[in-house]
């Protein structure tokens, strides 16, 4: 599973849509897990026929792309969960089986962390999707029927409030 989603990791972002092959270094962008003085944080929850499969919180910042600096290692937030194969990925096995997800950040814009998404079993990727993590606002995808990924903002609590 992890040669998938490191094989995944390594191929160049060049879709349309997609950030440019030459940013500006001077751009700033929303990253995750950043260090940064505001601290905002986002929610994720991904949930299947309405039911909860993982929920996470995660600090997000704007930064100049200059100024993101390399990590040694990807960050990847896994869980894992049963579900048929087929559900993702037409011809796929009928039986019910362990699904691993993995998530990182693909992508950093000016309006939103782009999340990559993969769904494999031990024996295939079952899907990759790319999710718009919008930290002003709540962002639903939902790319398999039942299947649904929401980030949002986490709400600050002022003083006095409860």
């Amino acid at each position: 599973m992890r040669a998938g989603i490191l094989l995944l990791l390594a191929l160049p972002v060049a879709a349309a849509g997609q950030e440019s092959a030459h940013p500006s270094k001077d751009e700033v962008v929303w990253h995750w897990f950043g260090t940064c003085a505001g601290r905002d944080s986002l929610v994720l929850e991904v949930t299947l026929d309405g039911q909860p499969l993982y929920k996470s919180q995660f600090l997000v910042c704007k930064q100049r792309r200059g100024d993101i600096k390399p990590t040694p290692e990807q960050r990847i937030l896994e869980f894992t969960f049963s579900a048929a194969p087929n559900r993702f990925r037409y011809g796929a096995e009928k039986t019910v089986q362990p699904v691993t997800a993995a998530i990182w950040e693909a992508g950093m814009r000016a309006d939103a962390v782009r999340l990559g998404i993969q769904f494999s079993t031990d024996k295939q990727v079952l899907m990759n999707a790319i999710h718009q993590a919008r930290p002003q606002g709540t962002a639903r995808s939902e790319q398999v029927r039942g299947l649904v990924i929401i980030t949002k903002p986490v709400v600050k609590r002022t003083e006095g409030s409860k």
